[in-house]
């Protein structure tokens, strides 16, 4: 009888591992769908950034994106908004149908992003009578 319940018990206890060992894939099949799919969004939206942005401006970005990543997800974010995440099937599909997009986002928008993002501020200099140069500012309150 006793060898009768332990091979219950082994029974019992290889079901359960197996029911362990399922759940674990599952969840690691769960989470490459889960890569995959940011994966696939991310080449996605950069498919539309390329379309949308004048290609100096693109290559500016990924300029910044290598290297001053914080600005570049700012610039991103400003951008890229979730319903455009949400839509971008949509945006891809317009942008296929109409070969393109007419008017493209210019470098000067994307320098005008990261210097707000940033924080710099511009500055109009003038050149005084003798050869000096000062701030707009300055120059109008003397």
């Amino acid at each position: 009888m006793s060898e009768h319940n332990h091979d219950e018990e082994q029974h019992e206890l290889e079901k359960i591992r197996l029911k362990k060992m399922k759940a674990l894939m599952d969840a690691q099949n769960q989470q490459n769908q889960i890569r995959e799919r940011v994966h696939s969004i991310t080449e996605k939206v950069v498919y539309v950034l390329r379309a949308v942005l004048a290609p100096d401006a693109f290559s500016y970005l990924e300029k910044i994106k290598t290297n001053e990543p914080m600005v570049y997800q700012a610039i991103y974010n400003e951008l890229i908004s979730p319903d455009v995440v949400m839509n971008i099937d949509y945006l891809i599909a317009i942008i296929n149908r109409q070969g393109g997009i007419p008017r493209r986002i210019p470098l000067d928008a994307i320098i005008h992003l990261e210097r707000k993002i940033k924080g710099i501020k511009g500055k109009i200099q003038v050149k005084k009578g003798d050869g000096k140069m000062m701030d707009l500012g300055s120059y109008l309150t003397k």
